[in-house]
């Protein structure tokens, strides 16, 4: 039996034997943690904010990244070849973290499958998925990306079908503590490991902002949790010894002890492993706070969490509960409605505001446009969380290039096969960066202009545009509603715009480094079957790397003269032609690098 065991189990013991509330005052029972103190070269929280180790505020916008979990590789990776060994995943991960990189993504998240490295007591076995998971890790902090991980989620596929995770259910991980113990067994064993790939153990690598406990966590209600043996136990046994009946009423008293017993012990566990990240705590999607899970939302607010995260998906009312076999196009829908009631209802998105969270971090755990392949709907989400005092905020889930040209459905994001809703995710990057947590809430969701930013429902468009950089999500040499400025050090669009003349369909970006010009365009797309449809089969995007486009660029610092174009394939630079001005060069999908001669 582990020290983390046993740490867990004295906390859940706390739940049957220790508290000295009373049952009719709904009080918590035990003391909240103290938070801890600020260390050097980490991520920490001050006033419900994120902030960098150099003291400055974080605002951290990526996408959920996952090639170290089972689910990803059996139900996408596998259908395309990837074998489940180790060398492959760790290509797969750096071959997608050098996609985002290029979308500019400063955090990664990952809600590990912790079946696919425990076994049945909760102790952590070596896997390809556990190497993966360190070369992940590494390979983001190697490009400057922070990482966060959930430790516990469970999607239905496992490495290790004996893990005490693959047979047990979702509220067990909270409220059966045997499933308790061997879950602070697990986190205890990963805190403790050692990252051959960093050489630092978990708890003490700086490039993970923060831990999320559980993803989605969910609690017995009264009428489930009797049919559950080990949940129903440790309740009865709680009456039991308060002396009191085993009924509905304070089945809800207790069940708010247990979670914050539970979120509690889990974050003394994580700092008695060293790890001083900021915790956060779960809260789903909207409306799942109500009537009959106010105990839940006061548990987590009287604990120790650090933060609280929630989900965002317009449009999922939408479509049926078993949406992947329901596809809906839903990029046409006017959410506005949605966005501006869900801000001010309480059981929407409008509990954020109360005072009574102001010192918590809020962090999106996942959000998506959701069956959707509109070019303005990220950029507006940015401006709607800035407005919530979100701090960080990614994406569920980056569609890997491994299989990108053939998946569809709810989920889509991807540089080269979406590349309009990519340049998107990069104004909304832009966005979230540069406006404040907390801005007051525009209520005019789809059509918004403000100082570096343009949002355009109606022309399905989204610009970003400052004295250093453009983006734009479409061809704006019609629309151009900000001024743009020849003085830009990185442009990234699809299509045209003032500086830039260019007539492929991929995203490209380019950015002057002072010495030369570096140009990375990415592949013409086609759609060949619809994005949206998750119930068709074979191809459904083709990508051509060999078609010839022209492209002419104009910026100040680079007027009319001689210059040399290379191509670099494989970091090899290959000159293609000496040429005159930088107005109608001949290029195809690639990297090259421009220099004056």
């Amino acid at each position: 039996m582990k020290l983390n065991y046993i740490i867990l189990s004295v906390c859940m013991a706390a739940l049957v034997c220790c508290s000295n509330e009373d049952p009719e005052s709904g009080g918590t029972g035990g003391e909240t943690p103290e938070g801890p103190q600020r260390q050097e070269g980490f991520v920490y929280t001050d006033g419900g904010r994120l902030y960098g180790p150099d003291g400055q505020e974080l605002a951290l916008w990526g996408v959920n990244l996952q090639p170290c979990i089972s689910w990803e590789y059996h139900d996408r990776l596998q259908r395309r070849g990837v074998q489940e060994t180790a060398e492959a995943l760790k290509k797969v991960a750096d071959n997608n973290l050098d996609e985002v990189a290029r979308l500019g993504v400063n955090i990664v998240r990952c809600h590990l499958t912790p079946a696919d490295f425990t076994d049945a007591d909760g102790n952590l076995v070596n896997s390809p998925y556990l190497e993966t998971l360190d070369y992940m890790v590494a390979g983001a902090a190697k490009r400057g990306i922070y990482v966060t991980l959930a430790f516990i989620n469970h999607m239905n596929n496992a490495y290790f079908p004996e893990s005490v995770f693959n047979n047990v259910t979702r509220e067990d991980w909270i409220m059966d503590p045997d499933v308790v113990g061997k879950s602070g067994t697990y986190v205890g064993d990963l805190l403790d490991r050692t990252n051959s790939y960093t050489g630092r153990k978990y708890s003490e690598e700086p490039a993970i902002a923060f831990w999320e406990l559980v993803n989605e966590p969910s609690l017995y209600d009264w009428s489930s949790v009797q049919s559950h043996e080990n949940a129903f136990k440790a309740y009865t046994g709680w009456a039991e010894a308060k002396g009191i009946e085993a009924n509905s009423g304070n089945y809800l008293i207790y069940r708010e002890e247990t979670l914050k017993n539970y979120i509690d012990g889990m974050y003394s566990l994580i700092r008695d492993h060293g790890a001083c990240q900021p915790v956060i705590w779960s809260h789903n999607w909207p409306r799942y706070r109500g009537d009959s899970t106010l105990d839940i939302f006061d548990a987590a607010l009287a604990s120790s969490a650090d933060g609280m995260a929630f989900c965002c998906y317009p449009g999922q009312d939408l479509v049926s509960q078993d949406y992947w076999a329901n596809p809906k196009n839903l990029t046409g829908e006017d959410y506005a409605g949605w966005f501006n009631n869900y801000f001010t209802d309480i059981n929407g998105y409008g509990w954020m505001k109360q005072p009574a969270y102001g010192d918590r971090v809020k962090t999106v755990y996942e959000f998506e446009t959701f069956f959707n392949q509109s070019a303005y709907l990220y950029p507006a989400m940015a401006l709607y969380f800035r407005a919530l005092g979100v701090s960080a905020a990614t994406m569920w889930t980056y569609t890997m290039q491994e299989y990108a040209q053939w998946h569809s459905g709810s989920h889509f994001l991807s540089l080269t096969c979406t590349p309009s809703k990519a340049a998107s995710f990069m104004v909304a990057q832009a966005i979230f960066e540069n406006i404040p947590a907390g801005r007051s809430y525009d209520q005019l969701f789809n059509e918004q202009l403000g100082t570096g930013y343009a949002i355009s429902r109606d022309k399905d468009l989204s610009i970003w545009s400052d004295e250093e950089q453009l983006i734009y999500s479409g061809d704006i040499t019609k629309w151009a509603p900000l001024p743009i400025y020849g003085t830009v050090r990185k442009i990234a669009g699809v299509g045209s715009s003032s500086l830039v003349s260019y007539d492929g369909t991929g995203i490209y970006f380019i950015e002057d480094t002072g010495d030369e010009l570096r140009i990375t365009i990415e592949p013409d797309h086609t759609w060949l079957g619809e994005p949206w449809n998750s119930l068709q089969s074979g191809q459904v995007s083709r990508l051509d790397y060999g078609t010839p486009h022209s492209m002419s660029i104009d910026l100040d610092a680079w007027p009319e003269g001689t210059y040399a174009l290379y191509r670099i394939e494989e970091g090899v630079r290959q000159k293609v032609s000496d040429i005159a001005s930088l107005e109608g060069m001949t290029v195809s999908p690639g990297e090259y690098a421009i220099v004056q001669l």
